[in-house]
């Protein structure tokens, strides 16, 4: 039986950048590692730092992308070897029913199996995505944008796997140390990893790899040393990037320039359906999951709750295609979520008879909104000082 879990820290893992584009992650996790609900809400806790540390890449690597969970799902997975793992997701069985519905109903632009102790050809490896997609049509189908990892790889893992699917490659220096398996063929001859050192599998100073170079540093550098946790840039100076501490080729080895090209194909995949995003207000999310089930983002521009009991409106600025708003007779607080909303859109906002918001936060919308807003016109003013 599956089980989801829907859980208002993954709201914690949505550290989108001014201008960056968000990409939508749901994890399709085996049950080995969520049989109970506390095991669950570790696991969750567990992949939300993974989603962090993964937006510190996309950061520190100068790229114009940020990604968040939209849905964590736990169900039982047959076999822990990619391949078969991968195959399951593929054809939408033995544990992932309905895989391509469910991104287009969460809004996922990719889809990763998680699981605890994952084979690659019968032994221990970290990941392995579907295929590297090499092309715009490729990079923007939803039914290429799948992986599977192990949680113990952590971050570096899922970005990795991320970046195939994303068009990257391993780069020139895998090539030398594993040639003639096409570890430069990816979306463009600049989107591979980068990396300096022979492959003696013997760790030396200014030896190093960006991520996309990933477990192949094993046989650069020895056991235990990973890739930087950076998609290689040229432009980006890391002390830790060999003994000019450049971190990138602009011909050869220039990831960044390549997921920053390409960052709205990655964040196109899916729109949500209205009722998957997370709203404070459990009432709010009621109406709407009531009312809206199954209307995509874009197509909601009417929202009518009136007396519902609500009390905060976060997360309703997600909503991007409001016109009409409808909250009269509610318990609103705070009104600050509707600021966030496109304003030149909005036809008509009603709040009236919402007795508990403050007449400075009424200003607020007066002044976004003027004779488009109808409030209450008693409200309650903070004292002033004496």
């Amino acid at each position: 039986m599956i089980a989801r879990l829907l859980l208002a820290l993954a709201l914690g893992a949505t550290l989108s950048a001014a201008q960056a584009e968000t990409i939508g992650l749901r994890f399709i996790v085996d049950t080995a590692l969520g049989s109970t609900a506390g095991q669950q809400q570790t696991t969750a806790k567990r992949l939300a730092g993974h989603v962090a540390e993964l937006n510190g890449y996309f950061r520190n690597s100068e790229v114009g992308l940020a990604a968040e969970i939209v849905d964590i799902e736990f169900s039982r997975l047959e076999s822990a070897e990619v391949m078969s793992i991968l195959g399951d997701m593929e054809n939408e069985r033995r544990g992932f029913p309905d895989l391509f519905r469910r991104a287009a109903e969460y809004g996922a632009d990719y889809t990763v199996a998680v699981v605890g102790h994952l084979l690659i050809r019968g032994k221990r490896g970290c990941g392995r995505a579907y295929a590297v997609n090499q092309t715009v049509a490729e990079i923007s189908s939803t039914r290429r944008a799948f992986a599977a990892v192990d949680i113990a790889c952590g971050a570096h893992t899922l970005a990795h796997e991320l970046g195939h699917l994303m068009g990257l490659n391993h780069g020139a220096l895998v090539d030398t140390c594993a040639p003639e398996q096409g570890h430069t063929s990816a979306i463009a001859p600049y989107a591979n990893g980068y990396g300096q050192g022979p492959c003696d599998g013997r760790p030396a100073a200014g030896k190093f790899g960006t991520v996309m170079v990933g477990g192949w540093m094993k046989a650069i550098n020895g056991d235990g040393h990973s890739s930087l946790p950076l998609f290689s840039n040229p432009r980006i100076r890391d002390a830790r990037c060999g003994e000019h501490g450049i971190c990138g080729d602009a011909l050869t080895g220039d990831a960044a320039r390549a997921l920053n090209e390409n960052a709205r194909y990655y964040a196109g995949h899916e729109e949500p359906d209205v009722h998957t995003l997370r709203y404070a207000s459990p009432e709010l999310a009621e109406c709407i999951g009531s009312k809206y089930r199954e209307r995509k983002v874009a197509e909601l521009d009417e929202l009518v709750c009136p007396k519902a009991g609500i009390a905060t409106l976060a997360g309703i600025e997600r909503l991007t295609a409001l016109k009409r708003i409808d909250l009269a007779g509610n318990l609103l607080g705070d009104a600050d979520a509707l600021l966030a909303l496109n304003g030149k859109a909005i036809e008509k906002i009603d709040l009236a008879d919402n007795p508990r918001l403050s007449c400075t936060a009424i200003d607020r919308l007066v002044q976004a909104y003027g004779r488009r807003l109808e409030a209450s016109t008693s409200c309650t003013r903070p004292p002033l000082d004496e």
